[in-house]
């Protein structure tokens, strides 16, 4: 039934999340790997990050080059979020989808969402810097932006404008599900360290695979977001949702 008031369920997000991975984990941790798994580990490498020892994400004590990473990480983000959309809609509609055609319908709206992720990281960049916690607003009000892009077929502007229409009154709720993220991403960061003290190629192959997990976990996290948020406030069932793809 569909209740303009109505939050996020935080359960029914997380059972969403870890169900389509489960069910999937070929597509999803495949899709992961390809567009943040593999270019973050080109970037540590061309950083010589594993030659140092050192792990995460900041390579270079550069502001330049540390903000060049953020806009790449956050386009690739966006992408990846683009691909899981489709998987995450269409495994809850029970409809059969494959790798590729996640990823080409993705690619099938490149250029605006490159012109998404840059506003995106252009507006959260400038937020944290206004003493931070505006930019959490933000990322928490943009958060389903590309899944409104790919599933309601809405240009850049559009897009951000129906995310925040649609995380409207359950920040604080998206907020406690990106707070069990983080404390995932920790404890993977923990794994991490702990090969990273037994050889630089124990390092190597811990990041790529924690960053594929995380990858796979943030992006089906704000699909199931999006879709929870559809069904909850408009009474969509994921079958509709799905026809899109079709």
């Amino acid at each position: 039934m569909a209740d303009a008031e109505a939050k996020v369920d935080i359960s029914r997000v997380l059972n969403n999340t870890f169900g389509v991975i489960g069910r999937n984990p070929v597509v999803f941790l495949g899709l992961s790997f390809l567009i943040v798994g593999l270019p973050n580990a080109l970037f540590q490498t061309a950083q010589g990050t594993w030659t140092t020892g050192s792990a995460g994400f900041n390579f270079s004590a550069n502001y330049s080059a540390q903000g060049l990473e953020f806009i790449l990480l956050m386009l690739l983000s966006v992408l990846l979020q683009a691909t899981l959309i489709v998987a995450t809609i269409n495994d809850l509609a029970g409809k059969q989808f494959s790798f590729s055609d996640c990823l080409s319908k993705a690619l099938h709206k490149l250029l605006p969402l490159i012109g998404l992720g840059i506003l995106f990281s252009i507006g959260i960049s400038i937020g944290f810097v206004l003493l931070v916690v505006p930019g959490v607003i933000l990322y928490l009000m943009w958060i389903v932006s590309a899944p409104a892009m790919m599933s309601e077929d809405l240009g850049v502007i559009d897009s951000m404008k129906r995310s925040a229409e649609l995380t409207s009154g359950s920040k604080r709720m998206i907020f406690v599900l990106m707070l069990v993220y983080v404390v995932l991403a920790f404890v993977l960061g923990l794994f991490i360290a702990f090969f990273g003290s037994i050889s630089t190629i124990f390092l190597a192959v811990a990041t790529i695979a924690v960053s594929t997990i995380t990858g796979a976990l943030q992006g089906a996290g704000i699909a199931s977001i999006y879709v929870d948020l559809r069904t909850a406030k408009e009474g969509t069932d994921t079958s509709s949702l799905a026809e899109v793809f079709s």
